[in-house]
C-alpha cells in the first residue's frame, strides 16, 4: 500500500495534493543528450562499416569469406 500512496503523490499539478511534476527543461535536455548520443553512435557505425572489405565479384558466401580471411591473416 505504501507504493500506491507514493505513486499517488505524483500528480499532474491540477490537484492541491501531491507534487507538481512536468517535463520542463530537464526533459528537454535529456532528449537533446539522447539525440547527440545517437548521432555519435551512428557516425561511428558508418565509419566501421566503411572499413569492411569484401569481394564484390565473388559469387558465393564462401568465396567472399575466403578473401576476408586471407586479408586478416596478412596474406
Amino acid at each position: 500500500m505504501d507504493v500506491v500512496a507514493a505513486v499517488g503523490m505524483f500528480r499532474d499539478g491540477r490537484d492541491d495534493g501531491g507534487l507538481s511534476i512536468s517535463a520542463g527543461s530537464v526533459g528537454f535536455w535529456i532528449v537533446v543528450a539522447l539525440i547527440l548520443v545517437l548521432v555519435v553512435l551512428y557516425r561511428s557505425m558508418r565509419k566501421q562499416i566503411r572499413r569492411i572489405d569484401f569481394d564484390e565479384d565473388a559469387t558465393t558466401d564462401q568465396e567472399r569469406m575466403g578473401r576476408a580471411k586471407r586479408n586478416t591473416e596478412g596474406g
